[in-house]
């Protein structure tokens, strides 16, 4: 059986949850865009290694709590190598201060996008679907806060 590769990280936003814009980074080496994520260290669990590769990816240093409970979101796929992937992604429990963000050496740009943007820029499916989950679930905890949901 083929080995799968596992790699975690955070939906970062900003704005306001009716509304969010995502942090998206793009890949120095391969020019494509995605999300503060990676493989998992030997023995580092899911949520540790969403972690590490926020602080290193974004500058972000955030803690288990800093993350929304009741959302990650799960991806399987093969790269074009041929490898199998799951990625887990795990969503930021408040908005970020842009200025807090440092792009890490790995990355030669980033941008805010909102959910809209994402669908039609993001090349790969997984990740189009992962920021739509990611809006939905941010407004429907919005109403469910202003007791309209």
């Amino acid at each position: 059986m083929d080995r799968v590769a596992v790699a975690a990280g955070v939906l970062l936003w900003s704005g306001g949850p009716d509304a969010p814009a995502f942090l998206v980074l793009r890949n120095a080496r391969h020019a494509t865009w995605g999300f503060a994520k990676g493989h998992l260290e030997d023995g580092e669990g899911l949520l540790a290694g969403a972690l590490r590769e926020c602080r290193e990816e974004a500058g972000l240093q955030l803690s288990e709590s800093s993350l929304l409970p009741g959302f990650a979101d799960v991806s399987h796929y093969r790269t074009p190598e041929g490898v199998r992937k799951r990625v887990v992604m795990f969503l930021a429990a408040r908005p970020c201060a842009v200025a807090e963000i440092v792009c890490s050496p790995e990355h030669d740009a980033m941008e805010w996008w909102t959910a809209e943007q994402a669908v039609e820029r993001f090349e790969f499916e997984e990740l189009r679907r992962s920021v739509i989950r990611a809006a939905e679930h941010l407004r429907e905890g919005a109403r469910d806060r202003e007791g309209t949901g």
